[in-house]
């Protein structure tokens, strides 16, 4: 989201608003600059069409390059970062014509095609050009890590220990900064115990009556101060400096029942905000876990409420946050801190089923809420965020909440593998 300065140098962050964007002006700003956007994305494709021919018969050496990476760095002064990208993807392009199109066609960015074309194949192509025109450039990063972690849980044997034996915490004296390289159970541990101490101090701010602390002179401090502060109180409680409960870290594993049980080593699991993790990870943070077993058909019907209540039930609330992962309103990348809206309101009828729930930051649920701005379709598919000038933006859910044959990952006889979530 995009951010301010104030006089004081603080930074906030605004929040949505309706009374900007609506002028001639800027409505035709916003249809060159998408319109642009979709020119640029077309001559990346015939740009990597090139490169693709040009490295097929090593004419980089003539140049006195060592490898068409380095050539391009060099004659089109981009980073190596970018020359990696585009070489990559000239690769992987050549064989996946439908992705390649979708380029060419403006539809898809480069950002997002390349780790798609990472892990497609010519048989997945055209399903996964159809599937993403509506997927974000993390949704596409996120399904090639699924996908990566499914091929590779066979040879990640020893994955876990070596993450295990890299786990390091360095103080920098001279910066005072500290350097963590954590396992990704224990990441996962230490940002839901300080994100629940925050959420917990904001809930008493709002009880007190929205009574600032002393150390917040401008009634707001932002979130990464806040982590801070409760990092800090945390030492001190620990130090017996300070008093008051503990608050017990809850972690969200999602893990398909054959792999708790010894029985499939190349099944995927993984933890909420984090990502794929090694069976074995999993398996030990079963041992002294709270196991929760969601079984549901596909479509998920039997997790859906109706009218019987309004607010949707703690299982229904951890399949939504596997479905979402963070808020689904187009471009926002919050994924703490979000509330379960109804789609169809639920004093308009609308039911309390997981088609017509889905996860939205404070900022955009007031957005929908208040601002003009309106959410209509299948929260379980594509939902369309219309704004109160009329432009819309499209959502869909993450590609790896239930992995079907569009990215190769369907069991045998054709039915997706679920996930049951397991609670540390």
């Amino acid at each position: 989201m995009p951010k301010e300065s104030t006089k004081s140098g603080v930074v906030r962050r605004r929040p949505p608003c309706r009374n900007f964007g609506g002028d001639p002006r800027s409505q035709e700003l916003a249809g060159r600059i998408v319109e642009r956007a979709q020119r640029i994305s077309a001559l990346h494709r015939e740009q990597l069409s090139d490169i693709a021919a040009f490295d097929q018969t090593e004419s980089w050496r003539g140049d006195g390059a060592v490898s068409m990476i380095a050539w391009v760095t060099a004659q089109c002064g981009v980073s190596t970062s970018t020359a990696r990208q585009w070489v990559r993807s000239a690769i992987n392009l050549e064989s996946l014509p439908c992705l390649a199109e979708g380029l060419a066609s403006g539809e898809l960015s480069l950002d997002l095609v390349e780790p798609l074309a990472e892990v497609a194949a010519p048989s997945s192509d055209a399903a996964l050009r159809e599937a993403s025109t509506n997927w974000t450039v993390r949704q596409a990063r996120e399904l090639a890590a699924w996908h990566r972690a499914r091929e590779e849980a066979a040879a990640e044997a020893t994955a876990a220990a070596r993450d295990f034996e890299h786990r390091t915490l360095r103080f920098n004296d001279t910066r005072r900064s500290i350097w963590v390289a954590f396992t990704k159970d224990d990441y996962a541990v230490a940002k839901s115990s300080l994100v629940l101490r925050v959420a917990a101090e904001q809930r008493k701010r709002e009880e007190d009556g929205g009574a600032a602390p002393a150390s917040d002179r401008v009634g707001y401090l932002p979130y990464d101060q806040r982590l801070y502060d409760e990092l800090m109180g945390l030492f001190q409680m620990w130090s017996g400096r300070a008093t008051g409960a503990a608050v017990r870290p809850r972690v969200v594993v999602h893990a398909p029942l054959e792999l708790l049980v010894g029985c499939a080593n190349d099944a995927v699991a993984e933890i909420a905000g984090v990502g794929p993790v090694h069976a074995e990870v999993v398996r030990r943070l079963a041992c002294d876990a709270n196991v929760d077993l969601a079984v549901e058909d596909p479509e998920g019907t039997i997790l859906n409420q109706g009218r019987a209540r309004r607010d949707p039930t703690p299982v229904q609330r951890v399949e939504i946050d596997r479905r979402d992962k963070g808020c689904r309103f187009s471009g926002c990348s919050y994924t703490e801190f979000t509330n379960v809206h109804h789609v169809v309101h639920w004093v308009d009828g609308g039911l309390t089923n997981l088609d017509n729930l889905v996860t939205l930051c404070g900022r955009h649920h007031r957005a929908v809420h208040e601002l003009g701005w309106t959410v209509s379709g299948d929260a379980n598919g594509v939902l369309t965020f219309t704004g109160p000038h009329g432009r819309s933006m499209h959502s869909a859910p993450s590609p790896t909440w239930r992995p079907s044959s569009v990215v190769g990952t369907a069991r045998p006889g054709g039915k997706p593998g679920r996930n049951e979530p397991m609670r540390r």
